[in-house]
């Protein structure tokens, strides 16, 4: 794809990388890109390159490629989690409970546990900046990709804008224009659950005489069990700060399948109607959470082969991927 730039005796060359989509995938690959030498523009379709949403999960496997990148972690304000708590729906009384206190001495590195808005920014901050190994990322807003020519490495904007690069990424979401235009068209379908997402500031939660879960530095969730679909997952953030709600209903008691994150908060009495027996200590939590959005389940099939330019890359002949940074 793209130029040819001149090798060097060991068969290394610095390219031209461009980066669609701006976000924590893009921002990522950016700054690993960087520190392996080469260069590296990131296109975002908006007008600023941000995030938006709830906690994001970052395993030991994640966690050490931020040091490997000489990410500044504290930036992101995390929650090194201690324990992974399970509670009875009804009564709030831990079921079991499971012990990290030797996750890092077992993986090497800590669990963290990120806001996405957070994270983004950490990430952002070390992609562009003049500190650090190899040249700082450039970030273009306001561009949509709306094609690729695969054999030159051209990128087409909405904005009439063109860029070539020795390298194209896709990092643009599960909407992804790049997908497409490789000729991957995910084959997906809404899941039979849905999820509404709640934020509840700790200091709100405590001035009420509630439980202050950020005590515990704990993934919990509630329910699950059963092969049902009511489910309550907390993840706390912004160093306990902040408590990330996502709970779990039959998609028959409220489909979101056609509602975006970016819409109107939901109310809070749809927030809680599909749980009359949950553990009040949670309910009174979720009574005042804040920023209730809807957050889309979708089950998505296995991709067809994948021409490349040089060959049709098969399902079965694909490494197993084991994402690092997840929502939580």
């Amino acid at each position: 794809m793209g130029s040819h730039t001149s090798h060097t005796s060991s068969g290394w060359r610095c390219l031209s990388v461009g980066v669609v989509g701006g976000g924590i995938g893009g921002m990522s690959v950016a700054i690993s890109l960087r520190r392996a030498g080469h260069n590296v523009t990131i296109y975002e379709r908006n007008d600023f390159a941000g995030e938006v949403g709830a906690s994001v999960s970052c395993a030991a496997n994640g966690t050490r490629w931020l040091h490997e990148w000489g990410v500044d972690v504290a930036k992101g304000d995390p929650v090194v989690l201690r324990k992974l708590i399970n509670r009875d729906w009804k009564t709030g009384e831990p079921v079991s409970v499971y012990d990290l206190e030797d996750y890092e001495q077992r993986w090497g590195y800590v669990y963290n546990m990120f806001h996405r808005q957070y994270m983004h920014a950490m990430l952002k901050d070390c992609a562009l900046q003049d500190e650090g190994p190899g040249n700082p990322a450039k970030l273009m807003v306001n561009h949509p990709c709306k094609g690729i020519d695969l054999d030159t490495g051209t990128i087409y904007f909405d904005n009439g804008k063109t860029a070539q690069h020795d390298l194209v990424v896709g990092a643009d979401g599960i909407g992804s224009v790049v997908r497409k235009i490789i000729g991957l068209t995910p084959d997906k379908r809404p899941a039979p659950s849905s999820c509404l997402h709640a934020n509840v500031l700790t200091e709100d939660a405590v001035k009420l005489g509630l439980v202050d879960y950020s005590r515990d530095s704990a993934l919990q969730y509630w329910g699950g069990q059963e092969g049902k679909w009511d489910k309550i997952v907390l993840s706390p953030c912004n160093g306990g700060k902040l408590l990330s709600y996502y709970c779990f209903f039959p998609r028959e008691k409220g489909d979101y399948v056609n509602q975006t994150w970016r819409g109107e908060d939901r109310p809070v009495e749809e927030l809680l109607a599909p749980f009359p027996e949950l553990d009040p200590q949670v309910k009174s939590h979720l009574a005042i959470g804040i920023e209730i959005r809807p957050w889309r389940l979708w089950v998505q099939c296995v991709s067809p082969s994948l021409r490349t330019g040089e060959r049709v890359i098969k399902p079965e002949e694909r490494t197993a991927l084991t994402t690092s940074f997840d929502p939580a």
